[in-house]
């Protein structure tokens, strides 16, 4: 069929109505849908007026902190057009000093700058229109009189002048705030980094001149050490040969013959005018030893209660003056040593490697190569002669000599001249160390120290230091030679009286050995003595040094 109407009326009335019934049902979805969008947008309206009403409300309240903030800043804003007067906020009337009530016209503000910046001011607000350019923010400050105070206050302005836009006026606005107190800040703190600049500069040319003082000071502290050192060779080099010829006198005279009295006497006498003619602040431990005129020793050989610490030691003499050489090999030979005698540090050196020796006495001054020179080179060679005991002997005391002394390697350092009985101390001390090289430090309780010692009168105190050296001396050789011989009685006594003196003194480094030599005896180990006689050795050593920095001699 080509058309409906061909179609009978029956059946065209069929297919209408099933067309009316399409129709219908598509008519009823499209308002279903329409009605849903509708309430979609009903309920996107609602939500879009709760969010105006929500902005509306974040707005009033930021702009409520910023109005609190401009005012906490003393910051005020302003806004003017072109044929209409410029307003300010409410906060530029608390800048002027105004009444909070009062509107601050551009009258009022113009009235209020300090007359030293009002011409310029006026000048700038021209060029500011004429001049600068629109679209950017221009800065100004000047200072204004509050009308409350009459203070002066600095105010900064922050303007910007829109550019001319076609049937629209071109609108100025900006901001202003008082600086005063940022001002007074800032300059402040210049003034501060000026003063630390100008301290800094001071500070550097006082160093620079500390510097050259510093320089010039140890160039004539090392002209006057070297005058020192040569004189003190001079004086004292003769004057110990005349002081061990009388130490060696005094075997074969009566000490109290009326003659040899007399020239003692005169020996210790030059000795101390020499010894003040060379007084440094920094004296040496031993000073009081050169000072003073102990009681003269019977000859004797290196031995005490018994106990020999070495049989016949054999002695390296470095000495290049010939009495000298003379008068300490003599006191050597009484001693019971087997000396052998060298006149410079080259030779001191050859002859260590060659032989066999159990001390070295190292003269300090020497031609070819020194003393501490020398003892640095036997200190580098290799086996038993590296840490063979070495005591120097200087003709002056300063300190500064010692410690380099020390430094380079010797046990102990002598002041010329010799005493028997300060020779014999020192070689005592160094052979009880055994081949072990320089001593370590020795432990002392200084609190212990200087009380046994202060707790005398002052002429009392050298006499007790000797004594003490003896006794640490002579007891620790009795314990050491018990120990060899494993006699529990003899250990016991002398192990006792050692204790009783170190503790006296405050000699704790021996005490500890002393424990500790005791208790491995006690579980039965190897009661190895290296650690007591390097303690005892050490202690020894230091005794006068500790002396002089903690007592002092009087």
């Amino acid at each position: 069929m080509s058309s409906l109407e061909e179609v009978p009326l029956e059946e065209r009335a069929r297919i209408l109505a099933i067309r009316l019934d399409r129709a219908e049902r598509a008519l009823a979805e499209t308002e279903t849908v329409l009605e849903s969008r509708m309430r979609e947008l009903d309920s996107a309206n609602q939500e879009l007026s709760r969010r105006e009403s929500e902005l509306a409300e974040r707005l009033n309240i930021e702009s409520r902190q910023l109005l609190a903030a401009l005012s906490t800043a003393n910051m005020a804003t302003i806004y003017g057009e072109k044929g209409r007067t410029f307003s300010a906020s409410i906060e530029a009337a608390q800048l002027l000093g105004l009444e909070p009530s009062s509107e601050p016209t551009p009258d009022l503000l113009i009235k209020a700058i300090h007359p030293l910046d009002k011409e310029r001011m006026i000048r700038l607000a021209t060029e500011f229109f004429t001049k600068m350019a629109p679209a950017k923010d221009h800065v100004f400050e000047h200072r204004i009189k509050r009308y409350d105070t009459g203070a002066t206050h600095w105010l900064s302005w922050v303007i910007r002048r829109e550019s001319v836009q076609k049937d629209q006026p071109a609108a100025t606005y900006g901001t202003v705030t008082d600086i005063t107190l940022s001002r007074a800040n800032e300059r402040g703190i210049k003034a501060l980094q000026l003063r630390a600049e100008r301290r800094v500069k001071e500070l550097d040319r006082l160093s620079g001149q500390l510097t050259s003082e510093k320089e010039k000071t140890a160039k004539a502290l090392a002209i006057r050490t070297k005058f020192l050192t040569e004189m003190a060779h001079e004086i004292r080099t003769p004057l110990g040969t005349l002081t061990g010829g009388l130490e060696l006198l005094s075997d074969q005279v009566d000490p109290k013959n009326a003659d040899f009295v007399v020239v003692r006497e005169a020996s210790d006498r030059l000795v101390e005018i020499a010894s003040q003619l060379i007084k440094q602040d920094d004296m040496p431990a031993d000073h009081s030893e050169i000072l003073a005129t102990p009681e003269v020793l019977e000859p004797q050989g290196l031995t005490d209660s018994g106990t020999a610490l070495v049989q016949a030691p054999k002695v390296l003499l470095a000495e290049d003056t010939e009495s000298n050489r003379y008068v300490i090999e003599r006191m050597l030979t009484g001693f019971g040593c087997e000396a052998t005698v060298v006149t410079n540090g080259v030779e001191a050196v050859d002859t260590a490697k060659k032989n066999k020796f159990d001390l070295i006495l190292m003269d300090v001054m020497m031609p070819l190569m020194d003393g501490e020179q020398a003892t640095k080179m036997i200190r580098t060679l290799s086996g038993p002669v590296s840490k063979i005991p070495i005591i120097g002997i200087t003709a002056h005391s300063l300190q500064a000599e010692r410690e380099s002394l020390i430094a380079a390697g010797m046990n102990a350092v002598l002041t010329k001249p010799l005493r028997r009985e300060m020779l014999e101390s020192a070689i005592k001390s160094a052979m009880l160390a055994g081949n072990a090289g320089p001593a370590n430090s020795a432990k002392f309780d200084h609190e212990v120290f200087q009380r046994v010692f202060f707790d005398l009168p002052a002429a009392y105190r050298d006499r007790m230091r000797t004594a003490a050296k003896k006794d640490i001396s002579d007891y620790g050789a009795a314990v050491l030679d018990a120990a060899a011989s494993k006699e529990d009685e003899v250990i016991s006594k002398a192990a006792h009286s050692l204790k009783s003196v170190a503790l006296n003194v405050g000699a704790i480094g021996i005490v500890e050995q002393l424990s500790l030599f005791h208790e491995n005896r006690a579980k039965g180990a190897a009661a190895s003595t290296k650690g007591l006689r390097s303690e005892i050795a050490s202690s020894l050593l230091v005794f006068d040094d500790l002396f002089e920095a903690l007592v002092g001699s009087d």
